[in-house]
């Protein structure tokens, strides 16, 4: 069972998996008393979820596997064309399952829709120096105004669904493609991943992402992390409804916090204009390999002049450092960049498909 990071005192989640205190108790003494067998008499029959998604509607993979080959420390940044079936008209993402080909491997991925001329233009890229996909360290995934964000992925996430009537945009006549971060601290293995889609014809609402992260720390300003500093920590917060929904309120329906492995505690809060704070996700006990991201039990409303806020802490002393082929690393001065660290918030909010 995935263990559930945020903290039970700040805000209500669907699909929280988190254990009762009865719960935690009852596991507890079955562990102290030896982990006795129960009565077979006793036991309920118990029907597992189906894994994966409701249903799926367009499958798209890597058209051969890679293996990744890391290009500044241990980290690579690939990205890939995927083959699928063409997608001939307008339809709706309700929903997406990332299927990692190599677990271990896959650090982050981000899921776009790109145009016909666009696809062209990166076919001719694929390959180009010998090797399945092409080089996108640092380039957004060569990405164009005509580009759709379709999703991400990251250590954690279980196959997402999104509320009912809710959906992400997948034009007609685009081709998907994945950005991939490889992190080979761990060895290197070939990779084919893949992903599942959920489409609709019609939903009532669009879903949409809000970001939340200082501009500056992109330039690599700001978000400076000392080597040897057990507690080093930044935050940011700003009103996004002027460059979002000129002006108007919106429905948030979900968060999801991103930091890396020397993360520690992370917060999303909404600062409100009455001088309130409201938690939306608190998590103390940062876990990278089970970064998630968590839909509201409840639609949290947010107001012109309310900010989002985000703070990330991070331990970079000597202890805390990753183990690379036997040794641990040394602490060193991290920024904003793949191969170090990150701190940023993405919140999605729905709006009404137009007639």
């Amino acid at each position: 069972m995935p263990p559930w990071q945020p903290d039970a005192c700040c805000n209500h989640y669907q699909h929280d998996r988190s254990l009762t205190e009865a719960e935690r108790d009852t596991l507890l003494r079955w562990i102290e008393t030896g982990t006795p067998p129960g009565d077979p008499a006793e036991a309920r029959p118990v029907t597992p979820p189906a894994p994966g998604l409701p249903h799926v509607d367009l499958t798209a993979r890597m058209p051969v596997a890679y293996t990744p080959q890391a290009r500044i420390g241990t980290d690579e940044l690939r990205c890939f064309l995927l083959d699928h079936e063409a997608i001939d008209r307008l339809r709706y993402i309700t929903g997406f399952d990332f299927k990692p080909g190599v677990r271990s491997l896959v650090h982050h991925v981000i899921v776009y829709a790109v145009s016909e001329d666009d696809a062209a233009e990166l076919a001719r890229r694929d390959g180009a120096d010998g090797r399945p996909g092409w080089d996108c360290a640092g380039q957004g995934g060569e990405l164009t105004q005509s580009s759709q964000y379709i999703g991400g992925w990251q250590p954690g996430n279980l196959p997402r669904v999104l509320p009912d009537g809710i959906g992400r945009e997948l034009p007609a006549h685009t081709r998907i493609m994945i950005n991939v971060h490889y992190d080979t601290a761990h060895g290197t293995a070939p990779d084919q991943s893949s992903i599942d889609i959920m489409l609709e014809d019609r939903v009532e609402r669009l879903e949409r992402g809000i970001p939340v992260g200082n501009p500056l720390w992109f330039a690599g300003e700001g978000m400076q992390i000392d080597a040897g500093d057990p507690d080093a920590w930044v935050w940011f917060a700003y009103d996004p409804s002027e460059a979002l929904t000129q002006g108007r309120s919106m429905q948030l329906h979900n968060v999801m916090l991103h930091m890396h492995e020397l993360g520690t505690v992370g917060r999303v809060a909404i600062l409100r204009a009455n001088g309130e704070t409201e938690c939306l996700l608190n998590i103390t006990d940062w876990d990278f390999h089970w970064m998630s991201d968590y839909y509201f039990e409840r639609p949290v409303r947010l107001d012109p002049g309310d900010k989002l806020y985000v703070e990330c802490r991070w331990d970079n002393s000597a202890g805390n450092q990753r183990i690379v082929n036997g040794e641990r690393e040394q602490p060193r001065d991290l920024i904003w960049r793949t191969e170090d660290e990150m701190c940023g918030a993405v919140l999605t909010y729905s709006e009404a498909v137009d007639p």
